[in-house]
């Protein structure tokens, strides 16, 4: 699962925008009111601690059959997205109704159907938790004016996440940020109503700034270029936490072997070639091997291979060869080789099972490259995707321990 920071932030976003939005902002006092059966005047009344409690209790419930439809959402397109992202087509067709959705909200385009309401209202007070449980599912189901395009981007967003695990990482921060600030409403039913009285004279500009966000988004997809996004640094202003989390890699490579100590051999293990062919790391020895565990469905690993193809072509008659090294069940020959029409790759690719990311230990991210020496031991690990600059900075010396040692 490759998501950034950048990703989450934009679904969060996406959310609050949501909740912000001209057909939502005005409706949620009554929803409010709606859920705990009590009328807006009694909420607003000083030391009405049982009707506090109602209103959280109900909300948390609310906010839970919201989340349901918009997980289930993110999950389906971020397990449609790795079957299918790949298919240049299906980015573009894609790319344009997030961009469509964007223009409707800016107001250059009117999508009547965007304007149709198909929730059920209902003066009958939902029976408890499993009743408001109920009503946030309905409500999110039939939710399509304003939200629609908002959710479409995020959806869309989920779908290049690489996996429903993606899928529902960020469409669960969509939901926290139409969700928390329901909970707060009924915390607050005060604030919130001199909120409104406020900023209602700029609901439209909040439909603009999302449909801005939905064209750039829309445009990224088109352009295959959603890896941007994958920058966890954005010109050095956000934080490196994302490596904490194993989210994406660090930068900064990871410790060596203190010295005296040896470097580990590489597990012997055999893959498959495209052609069906068998290759062991052994037939690579006297070799330096640039080993990368990567996936079609991995948006970042894509950023990688322009410069693996670089590398490969400049250093293979020093010695280098590059391995890229796909274990993942959903990438058949086929697979992969539709990926390659799209994403050239002029080094050795291969297949293998899952079981050989346990035996290098590469964790649950990728990308995850090894560099291992003519010995065939693993000199460097790198966690997430990174620059041709510093795979050279550890290729290059081992490639001259070769020369020097045939020198002498």
């Amino acid at each position: 699962m490759q998501i950034s920071l950048v990703n989450i932030l934009i679904a969060f976003a996406g959310g609050l925008l949501s909740f912000l939005s001209p057909c939502v902002l005005p409706l949620v006092p009554g929803y409010i009111s709606l859920m705990s059966g009590v009328s807006i005047d009694h909420l607003k009344a000083e030391g009405v601690s049982g009707s506090r409690r109602a209103v959280i209790a109900n909300s948390l419930a609310f906010n839970a059959g919201l989340s349901v439809i918009f997980l289930t959402l993110g999950g389906a397109a971020g397990l449609l997205g790795a079957a299918i992202i790949n298919n240049v087509w299906v980015r573009v067709v894609g790319g344009l109704v997030i961009i469509v959705f964007g223009l409707h909200l800016i107001g250059l385009l009117k999508i009547k159907y965007l304007y149709k309401d198909t929730r059920q209202f209902s003066n009958e007070k939902p029976r408890g938790m499993l009743g408001s449980l109920t009503l946030g599912i309905a409500f999110a189901a039939g939710w399509t004016p304003c939200i629609g395009p908002i959710l479409g981007g995020i959806i869309g967003l989920a779908a290049t996440s690489g996996g429903w695990k993606g899928g529902l990482l960020l469409s669960a921060f969509y939901s926290a940020g139409l969700s928390v600030p329901f909970l707060l409403t009924g915390l607050g039913i005060n604030q919130f109503l001199s909120f409104y009285s406020k900023f209602r004279q700029h609901l439209h500009k909040v439909e603009v700034v999302s449909g801005v966000v939905l064209i750039l988004i829309g445009v990224l997809v088109m352009s295959n270029r959603v890896t941007l996004l994958a920058s966890s640094r954005l010109a050095g202003w956000l934080p490196d936490w994302e490596s904490r989390l194993k989210l994406k890699g660090s930068d900064q490579p990871p410790q060596t072997p203190a010295t005296g100590q040896k470097f580990p051999t590489a597990p012997d293990v055999q893959f498959t070639k495209l052609d069906g062919s068998a290759l062991r790391l052994s037939d690579l020895h006297g070799r330096v091997v640039l080993l990368n565990f990567w996936a079609t469905w991995c948006i970042p690993c894509r950023s990688e291979m322009p410069e693996f193809n670089q590398m490969q072509h400049d250093f293979e008659a020093r010695g280098l060869s590059i391995v890229g090294a796909s274990i993942s069940p959903l990438d058949t020959p086929d697979v992969i080789s539709s990926f390659q029409h799209d994403v050239k790759q002029s080094y050795t690719i291969v297949r293998g099972g899952e079981e050989i990311g346990n035996q290098f230990s590469n964790g649950p991210g990728l990308p995850v490259t090894h560099i291992l020496d003519r010995e065939g031991r693993i000199r460097q690990t790198f966690f997430g995707p990174q620059t041709r600059e510093v795979f050279e900075s550890v290729i290059k010396p081992l490639l001259d321990e070769g020369q020097t040692t045939a020198q002498k």
